[in-house]
């Protein structure tokens, strides 16, 4: 695969403005209801392995054409199956909070990387939204690896970490629905936990990233869990810096494809009980790093 630098710039299908010094940036000139060439397609990968995360205002799109400009970054795909479905289209999840029915996510994550093979990104468009608050927030992992001192990632280099969805509350979840523990044991032998190393390497880009995060790393192997919690703890509040952030408020007609392998992603619940509606889409490839 090509590294980033190699690749051409500028951008000549659209127009990209930094969003901050450190990641993100929003993208001008495209209106999604309009196919994407090629060149377009390939500049956008380019655009969001720089910047990790894209923001695009006022784009008034169908559920087809979201699938569209989403498979412009790899393959789109069920991958989960906890928020409700599109019915005409199974690749949309319905991320929704309403006053009967409250949801954020509001901890610092990746999606997925209890997998071997986590997701690539995440498309997410936005519905309906509050009047006030429900803002998104992005932290560069690239970035708190990058401000590291030299001695120490060359350490967290040498280390594995074990990442399981059974720290995430989903345990307990599944055995609300099932009582009998019937569902639990299914998905304990489907989804084992999974290694990754601490430190990846992004494959577009080059960069260092560091791949830890508190909703489903659970501890370093090889290290007593008094140390391995302790260190964990450290790197779970790297991302909290707001140096390595950005902050989205989210506007009806808004859409935001991140980066999963290099970002983590926050949803502020302070909006309740106004309703709030995105879709989603979860971006997969067959090899994730």
């Amino acid at each position: 695969m090509s590294q980033l630098n190699d690749l051409a710039q500028p951008y000549t299908r659209f127009g990209v403005e930094p969003y901050t010094p450190t990641i993100g940036a929003v993208v001008h000139g495209l209106d999604l209801r309009e196919p994407l060439d090629a060149q377009a397609q390939e500049e956008l990968r380019q655009a969001l392995a720089r910047h990790e995360v894209l923001f695009l205002r006022d784009q008034h799109i169908t559920p087809e054409q979201q699938i569209a400009f989403t498979r412009a970054f790899g393959d789109v795909a069920e991958v989960k199956a906890f928020f409700p479905r599109l019915a005409s289209h199974p690749e949309i999840e319905i991320v929704e909070s309403t006053p009967e029915r409250r949801y954020s996510a509001s901890n610092w994550h990746a999606d997925i990387t209890w997998r071997e093979q986590p997701p690539l990104g995440t498309s997410l468009y936005a519905q309906v939204v509050p009047a006030h608050g429900g803002d998104t927030l992005w932290a560069s992992l690239t970035a708190a690896y990058a401000r590291l001192p030299a001695d120490f990632q060359a350490y967290l280099e040498t280390l594995t970490a074990v990442h399981t969805w059974e720290i995430s509350g989903w345990t307990e979840y599944l055995l609300r629905k099932d009582a009998s523990g019937e569902e639990l044991r299914e998905a304990r032998a489907k989804y084992p936990p999974v290694e990754h190393p601490v430190v990846r390497t992004h494959p577009v880009t080059g960069k260092k990233i560091l791949y830890v995060n508190s909703t489903f790393t659970s501890h370093i192997k090889g290290l007593p869990r008094a140390q391995s919690d302790a260190l964990l703890t450290q790197l779970f509040d790297l991302p909290k810096v707001p140096e390595v952030q950005a902050r989205l408020r989210w506007q009806e007609g808004t859409l935001a494809v991140w980066d999963n392998r290099s970002t983590q992603h926050y949803a502020v619940g302070d909006y309740f009980p106004q309703h709030r509606k995105l879709h989603r889409i979860t971006i997969t490839t067959e090899q994730t790093f």
